[in-house]
């Protein structure tokens, strides 16, 4: 294809923006905040942020003509302050519907299902839901003549980020943080790093660079978190080895807690002191699930949800060490188990639930099932059922957070417990990296007393750090 200017002009207004607004490729994606003198919050997305200079920080956006009311350039004008937050893959297509034309005095936010977070002695909104957030003073506005659009400059007034996507020499890692970049009017892509390339210099052979970004700071360390006690925990699996000790662990430390049982078998559930009720569920059977889920309608409303079942191997099957030992069966019972089941009954839960109920959700997942942590391959079915659980954890954080903003589901990562789904791989594992089913409900519990609804949709260690999946 090749176009000259008589051609551009001919195309068809709509195909003639879309096909333009292309041409300019990648661009950031942020939503920027702001509020007029009476506090009404307006958000708004923008793909045209630019870096102008670090002293002082400034940074610039180009913003339609203002020929027509334009809530937040006018609020930008009036009150000298906006915020901008860097949209992410978890809420890109909420961050989209904030270009649809709402009246003034709706604001953004509440209609698309973003949360307004306010700041002391800033008098505009951030996204609560963003990962990096930044504070502007406006500076400067320049009209453009060749077109009527606005080019408003800011300076950078503040910054809040998580530790863990910052290098030790200052590089952001915007992957880390999951920003979404944007082309055209309406297509969102997450990124991946190509390298990072050292200083161009005449004659100098350009090389990659090593970057070490911080460790993920464990949600223990993260002093804002604040703790809760749950009033009504519902334990799935509660006849396992970790199910068994997350019972007990709980009753110990919450004496008074409402303890929900669920197993295959309740028969086999061992003897607990304390406020229990022992139900029975087969995570492969949809009707054992239905039925469970009425039962707890005579329970008092769950605060936590702890599922425990999962599923390597038994006395006919192992993990497979190679491609060659793949089966039908051995596949489909693993999925069964390890992500269908789990799937399927929390799908029916959350479908009773109140939507302006608090829920923690944690599913025990496994570490191996990280497709971005996989170097040594094999345990086939185990691997892929876990990956497939993430996805479905996911999936369903995603859509709860359109319907049921108060719930909040994770993937659990127990580490190396000796139970009898390890006991067969134990021979390798040093004595100190073989973990006490005790210590292991220990740190579950903590990490679930720790987790919010942002957390949700994401894997957490027992050491309460978070990882890929």
């Amino acid at each position: 294809m090749k176009l000259c200017k008589e051609d551009i002009l001919a195309l068809e207004q709509k195909h003639r923006a879309l096909f333009i607004n292309s041409l300019s490729g990648f661009k950031s994606a942020n939503l920027v905040g702001t509020a007029n003198s009476d506090k009404q919050s307006n958000l708004a997305i923008v793909s045209s942020v630019v870096h102008l200079g670090a002293n002082p920080a400034l940074v610039a956006m180009v913003m339609r003509p203002h020929t027509v009311p334009r809530g937040t350039l006018e609020n930008i004008l009036s009150t000298g302050f906006y915020t901008l937050n860097h949209v992410n893959s978890d809420i890109y297509q909420q961050a989209h519907q904030t270009s649809a034309r709402y009246d003034d005095d709706i604001s953004e936010f509440n209609e698309v299902g973003l949360t307004e977070q306010w700041e002391d002695d800033f008098i505009a909104p951030f996204v609560k839901e963003s990962r990096i957030k930044i504070g502007v003073k406006f500076r400067e506005r320049k009209t453009l003549d060749i077109n009527g659009t606005e080019f408003i400059i800011g300076e950078i007034v503040s910054i809040e980020m998580p530790d863990n996507i910052v290098s030790e020499d200052g590089f952001v890692s915007l992957e880390k943080a999951g920003s979404v970049a944007v082309s055209s009017l309406d297509t969102y892509h997450s990124t991946q790093t190509l390298a990072s390339l050292s200083y161009a210099k005449p004659n100098k052979k350009v090389t990659e660079l090593e970057r070490k970004v911080s460790q993920t700071m464990s949600v223990f360390e993260q002093t804002e978190r604040k703790q809760t006690q749950p009033n009504c925990v519902l334990v799935v699996a509660a006849t396992g080895g970790i199910g068994h000790a997350y019972c007990d662990n709980l009753l110990q430390q919450y004496p008074d807690v409402h303890l929900i049982r669920m197993a295959r078998e309740p028969n086999k559930l061992g003897p607990l002191n304390g406020n229990i009720t022992d139900i029975a569920l087969d995570l492969n059977d949809d009707e054992s699930i239905s039925t469970a889920i009425s039962a707890l309608k005579d329970q008092p409303s769950i605060d936590q949800v702890f599922i425990a079942s999962g599923w390597l191997h038994d006395e006919h099957t192992k993990p497979e060490k190679t491609h060659r030992s793949l089966d039908r069966q051995h596949l489909l019972k693993a999925y069964e188990i390890n992500a269908i089941g789990p799937a399927l009954f929390i799908s029916k839960l959350i479908s009773t639930l109140d939507s302006q109920h608090a829920m923690k959700i944690g599913v025990l997942s496994a570490r191996v099932g990280s497709v971005s942590d996989n170097r040594l391959g094999g345990w086939h079915s185990y691997r892929s059922s876990k990956s497939a659980l993430h996805m479905l954890i996911k999936n369903i954080a995603i859509e709860c957070k359109q319907s049921k903003k108060m719930i909040s589901i994770v993937g659990l990562q127990p580490g190396t417990t000796d139970t009898a789904l390890s006991a067969p791989f134990q021979k390798g594992v040093s004595p100190e990296n073989l973990q006490s089913p005790d210590y292991t409900a220990k740190q579950l519990i903590k990490v679930m007393n720790l987790i919010d609804v942002n957390d949700s949709g994401g894997l957490f260690d027992f050491l309460g750090h978070s990882f890929e999946p």
